[in-house]
């Protein structure tokens, strides 16, 4: 019979697993660590499930977050400079931010519950070879261990060298949050960005912020400065970096309660996004094939790593379930095929999220400010913004943009009631500077 070995348990290699498991194929997930563990492990992330990936997870029976107060319907784009604006738009399908401490382990106890063998304990290269020979396929949903290296960089779709962004995540105390639920983005000329977000913890809803700090910026400080020396201090600079750059939060926060959870509810770092070549060879005929952020990592900018993955690996399931049927085998032509189904599925996150990383075009700042006088293309920009494909296409020309915007102001009628966003009075177009 056949079977499927995953190595790595985040979104990637779980969303694989439960997919491979709703067609009856046979599949062996092999985690790192203990879940356990990963409850009470460092804050992981702060990504957001965007409309696309939570249909994934309706489609497997997934959705366990699903009730609406949770989830956010709003996002605010606050551009800062010498005219600033902000736009507000809605969201007809909200996204959704879940703790991975509490994501990935509730995943992975379904995954088990329906069948799926979970074994734990690290993987190296010597072990992979083992694992192929006891499994018809094996996937690397992972970095570690040294198992990335495997996976050679493709330079043409690589343009980073070094990361782009410095970057601090955590969750807070002190924040009081919007009502309804609003993710807030604060673009900084100079400085990087700042996120906001509404976030599912195992104590309910609690803010949490993600800073993206452009290196040999202030904000970068926050990646580098260690909070353990000095948790208050460190504080109060956050609280002072969003006082400057990020004054929708600001001015919900009750200085006196104000500080990052807990010692394990914020996370610094920074990475080079890269896209890898998803497969290798292992001798004797034998391939493996890489998935999730093993084949491509994005820098967080855009909120799309999470999507990007879920989506990649359902176009691998998609592709193994295939093969099983036609009794083909994963032979290097099985590799380069899924290889250009998967970067189809990933490559509008990964060009969307350079995008961003880049000083918007002239035309790409028209549209925002156009955003900030018009509700109904503030909701169309906010709507296409949280998909790669539409807000690509939306500014891909000024012409794009153009039929973009005409498009936005002649809306069905049912979209015309309740609209909402922060106007501005000015009547010239501000420019926004460069990063």
């Amino acid at each position: 019979m056949a079977s499927i070995g995953i190595v790595g348990a985040g979104t990637a290699g779980l969303h694989l697993g439960l997919k491979l498991l709703a067609q009856n194929v046979a599949v062996t997930l092999y985690a790192e660590q203990d879940f356990a563990k990963v409850r009470a492990s460092r804050l992981l992330n702060t990504v957001t499930h965007h409309s696309p990936t939570r249909e994934r997870e309706r489609e497997l029976g997934v959705d366990f977050w699903s009730s609406p107060e949770l989830a956010m319907n709003r996002c605010a784009i606050h551009v800062h400079g010498p005219q600033s604006f902000s736009l507000t738009g809605r969201l007809t399908e909200p996204g959704l931010c879940v703790d991975y401490r509490v994501y990935l382990p509730r995943l992975a106890e379904e995954f088990v519950a329906r069948g799926g063998r979970l074994e734990v304990g690290p993987v190296d290269g010597e072990v992979l070879k083992t694992l192929a020979e006891r499994h018809t396929l094996v996937v690397v949903a992972t970095g570690r261990s040294g198992l990335t290296a495997r996976f050679p960089r493709i330079p043409e779709l690589s343009p980073h060298t070094k990361p782009p962004r410095l970057l601090f995540a955590a969750i807070l105390d002190g924040v009081r949050m919007p009502e309804p639920a609003c993710m807030q983005a604060n673009l900084v000329p100079g400085q990087g960005e700042v996120f906001e977000s509404q976030f599912i913890t195992r104590q309910g809803r609690a803010p949490s912020v993600l800073i993206e700090g452009l290196p040999g910026s202030e904000l970068a400080m926050l990646s580098t400065r260690k909070r353990d020396d000095d948790p208050a201090a460190f504080d109060a600079l956050l609280l002072h970096f969003l006082q400057r750059f990020a004054p929708s939060t600001y001015e919900r926060v009750d200085p006196a309660a104000f500080r990052v959870r807990g010692p394990l509810d914020f996370l610094q770092g920074a990475f080079t996004p890269v896209v890898r070549r998803p497969w290798a060879a292992l001798g004797e005929g034998r391939f493996v094939m890489a998935v999730g952020d093993t084949h491509v990592t994005n820098d967080p900018i855009a909120g799309q790593g999470a999507n990007a993955t879920s989506a990649s690996a359902f176009s691998l399931a998609a592709s193994i379930v295939e093969a099983l049927r036609a009794e083909r085998p994963f032979d290097e032509s099985f590799c380069r095929d899924a290889e250009a189904r998967m970067w189809a599925a990933s490559a509008p996150a990964t060009d969307w999220t350079n995008a961003l990383l880049q000083p918007p075009p002239p035309h790409v700042a028209e549209l925002l400010f156009a955003g900030s006088r018009d509700p109904h293309i503030a909701d169309a920009i906010i709507r296409a913004f949280m998909i790669p494909e539409r807000i690509l296409s939306a500014c891909a020309s000024p012409e794009a943009s153009a039929s973009f915007m005409a498009q936005a102001t002649t809306p069905a009628p049912e979209m015309l009631a309740g609209s909402g966003a922060h106007a501005w009075e000015g009547t010239t177009p501000p420019r926004v500077h460069a990063h």
